[in-house]
């Protein structure tokens, strides 16, 4: 049989130039940095300053004064001088507590130990949804793996910058590998998302979609729970705010205020394209009711747990306006999900193709985002979703290829 031309030799060649061109970046952002200042003139860790600074204020003042702009601003500006804008304040007070230790140890330090150690999370947990597979499919070598995942490049955009993308992704995929056997801990996880509740919108409609009661019970404890405990540390009024917080966050992003750039959703891409801001808001809804009626018609009919999850963890990328270049390493979940169940049941034409569009695509968000017409992610993740639903839905899987398209 005829070898694809993604052979072994190309799968090493082309993630690792792109890991090389990530690494130089990040070396080019130390190396010249002054001050803790990069050559740009940003603070190294720059959406860091924010954490940093809220969890000076919570320490010090009135929690809620995390949420005044003013006053944050302030706060940001003594710690970063040279910081352009306001990093406006706007997650549940759940997340401020994450962060509340964050400003008894120096900023650099804190920002190198979130940074890393939510890295290293997510990097286990990518380890282990991989290997999982690895019985039916021992011929993926791990450091191949890792390699490409190296490559993707909003890993790199989320470790420089000091974001959250690492601890929500370990977070969705760590509770669906626990789904099965370990429901209470699974539960637990998602309840954990209320950190960015905006992301785990459709996965209670996917455990009432299987009838994973016990785990949609301890999801919604955890909720609670997590809630209460903000409540009594930072006070009730911090919760008030949060959402008063959101009502400014919708306007601005209405009046194109918002880094439009640094937003790959499907609202966003239409104001770009100065589309109505009406016709844009239809567009997005319509867009998300199509994506959480295939992620519940996947989760319905589909007993791969494989497909399931990539659909859910690509899906919830379209429900919310309010996405940005960092939670897209939510993507690679999916991707791998995908992949490994191709591996095992045989690939269709042009399902490798797509799938480097899809990688060479994020290589554009992190990267060149700025210098761009509009986004092309959600053409490119709609095409991921149709991927997988349409492996999800197939009536019997094609007979698998030989070991050496396998590695392709």
């Amino acid at each position: 049989m005829k070898s694809h031309w993604l052979d072994r030799s190309r799968l090493l060649v082309y993630p690792g130039a792109a890991a090389l061109i990530f690494v130089c970046w990040v070396a080019y952002a130390f190396l010249g940095s002054t001050g803790g200042m990069d050559p740009a003139g940003n603070p190294l860790g720059y959406d860091f300053v924010q954490f940093w600074s809220v969890s000076k204020i919570g320490l010090h003042d009135p929690a809620v004064l995390a949420y005044h702009g003013p006053h944050l601003l302030a706060v940001e500006k003594a710690v970063a001088p040279a910081l352009n804008g306001v990093l406006p304040w706007r997650y549940p007070p759940m997340f401020y507590l994450v962060v509340l230790p964050f400003s008894l140890i120096p900023l650099q330090v804190g920002w190198i130990i979130f940074s890393l150690g939510t890295l290293g999370l997510y990097g286990w947990v990518f380890w282990r949804a991989v290997d999982a597979a690895r019985p039916e499919v021992p011929q993926i070598p791990m450091p191949r793996v890792l390699l490409v995942l190296a490559a993707f490049g909003p890993l790199w955009f989320n470790l420089l910058n000091g974001q959250t993308g690492f601890l929500t992704a370990a977070l969705a995929a760590g509770a669906l590998l626990c789904l099965e056997r370990r429901p209470v801990l699974a539960g637990v996880l998602i309840g954990l998302l209320c950190i960015k509740p905006h992301l785990a919108v459709l996965f209670p409609l996917c455990l009432i979609a299987i009838g994973a009661w016990r785990t949609f019970l301890w999801a919604a404890v955890t909720v609670v729970v997590f809630t209460l405990l903000s409540a009594m540390v930072l006070g009730a009024d911090t919760l008030v705010a949060f959402l008063q917080g959101l009502r400014e966050a919708s306007q601005l992003l209405d009046a194109g205020q918002a880094p439009l750039a640094k937003m790959p959703s499907v609202f966003v891409s239409l104001r770009l394209l100065h589309v109505p801001l009406a016709t844009a808001y239809a567009v997005h809804g319509a867009v998300a009711l199509l994506a959480t009626g295939v992620v519940w018609r996947v989760w319905r009919r589909c007993r791969d747990a494989r497909l399931r999850n990539a659909a859910l963890m690509a899906g919830s990328f379209f429900i919310s306006p309010y996405v940005f270049d960092y939670d897209m390493v939510w993507l690679a979940f999916p991707v791998a999900w995908l992949c490994l169940y191709c591996i095992e049941t045989g690939w269709r034409r042009f399902e490798r193709e797509l799938l480097v569009l899809f990688w060479a695509d994020t290589l554009l968000i992190a990267v060149v985002a700025k210098h761009m017409v509009t986004h092309t992610v959600p053409l490119a993740l709609g095409l991921l979703l149709w991927m997988i639903y349409r492996r999800a839905t197939e009536k019997s899987p094609l007979p698998s290829l030989t070991s050496e398209d396998h590695c392709s």
